[in-house]
């Protein structure tokens, strides 16, 4: 009989332990599991496949920048430069696939972009390192530098991708888009990355105090460099996935219109959990905010939300985000 009834008993105090370690993510997939249902009720629209299609394909720019804004924020810091790395990068692969189309040329091309999302997040990360500069001004400070060389190089949308190139964006594997099982691969292995080795654990490590990290003989300033080094990756892979999916590069395409690809990444990352000062947080989270943020967007021009209203609307929800963690953070001494 003992053994009978202490089964069920720890059984139950499992099950409550799992809640209550995923609290936070179950609380913000019940918010996004409501707002669909509302919007399918509010907007017939929504519901039509093609519609849900292009959610996911909305989803997958913002999820691309927002796993490597995520990797940032959970370093303890914040990347503010990766709207201008999407539009950088965006111009330069399309100008270049312009003149150069053939399929080495194409392979070049993307390998040059990823060395120079590389250089901008080791940019970063020295700046915020060596001169000591808040990851807010820093990241700012850079992508003001990174928008230049962008107006530099076109003022309006031009160039052109190669031929083939639309399948990153529009690519169907059976009946799922390619964008959309890339994301997934992506996110995958970056909280595998982040769970599963010393080297993620050191980010959420460095995240939650970075003094007591570096007497631990973590090299932080290291894992810093390569945090934001991963974070101007994902904006390259946004970049690469905009020209394909628009078929022309957009100087304004990170950043300098509504899309505003930083701040929805940050908004994203935080509505998902991930606490700002680092040291908690995940990808799962952050999906979860990507697909709220995205879900958000698309009811918005489904009822043709003035886009100037819609910044309002998402500057809002960034304020209400910060406050919210800002305030826990107070209540548990931070």
């Amino acid at each position: 009989m003992e053994l009978e009834t202490a089964v069920p008993g720890r059984l139950q105090r499992r099950w409550a332990r799992l809640l209550d370690e995923h609290r936070e993510t179950l609380t913000i997939l019940a918010v996004l599991l409501g707002l669909v249902l509302l919007a399918a009720i509010v907007e017939p629209n929504f519901r039509t496949s093609r519609n849900l299609f292009n959610v996911l394909r909305q989803a997958v720019a913002l999820g691309l920048v927002s796993l490597g804004q995520t990797v940032a924020i959970l370093v303890g810091g914040i990347d503010f430069s990766v709207g201008a790395a999407i539009s950088l990068v965006g111009v330069y692969t399309t100008g270049l696939m312009a003149q150069y189309a053939s399929p080495s040329a194409v392979v070049l091309i993307v390998l040059a972009m990823i060395v120079l999302s590389l250089v901008i997040g080791f940019t970063n990360s020295l700046v915020i390192t060596r001169l000591r500069v808040a990851p807010f001004i820093a990241t700012m400070g850079v992508g003001a530098i990174l928008q230049g060389f962008v107006l530099l190089y076109a003022k309006r949308p031009g160039g052109k991708i190669a031929p083939g190139w639309d399948f990153f964006a529009e690519g169907m594997i059976g009946p799922v888009p390619f964008p959309v099982i890339f994301l997934l691969l992506i996110a995958i292995l970056t909280g595998l990355y982040l769970r599963r080795t010393a080297s993620g654990r050191h980010v959420v490590a460095t995240g939650g105090s970075e003094l007591i990290a570096r007497l631990s003989g973590i090299v932080t300033w290291r894992v810093i460099a390569y945090s934001y080094m991963f974070s101007s990756f994902m904006a390259a892979m946004c970049g690469l996935f905009l020209t394909s999916r628009l078929g022309a590069g957009d100087p304004l395409m990170g950043g300098l219109n509504y899309d505003r690809y930083d701040l929805d990444s940050v908004a994203a990352v935080l509505i998902g959990g991930t606490r700002l000062g680092g040291g908690k947080g995940g990808v799962t989270g952050t999906l979860i905010g990507v697909l709220i943020v995205s879900v958000l967007n698309n009811i918005f021009n489904l009822t043709g939300v003035n886009p100037y209203l819609q910044w309002i609307i998402k500057g809002l929800i960034f304020v209400s985000a910060v406050a919210v963690y800002a305030s826990r953070g107070r209540a548990k001494g931070r």
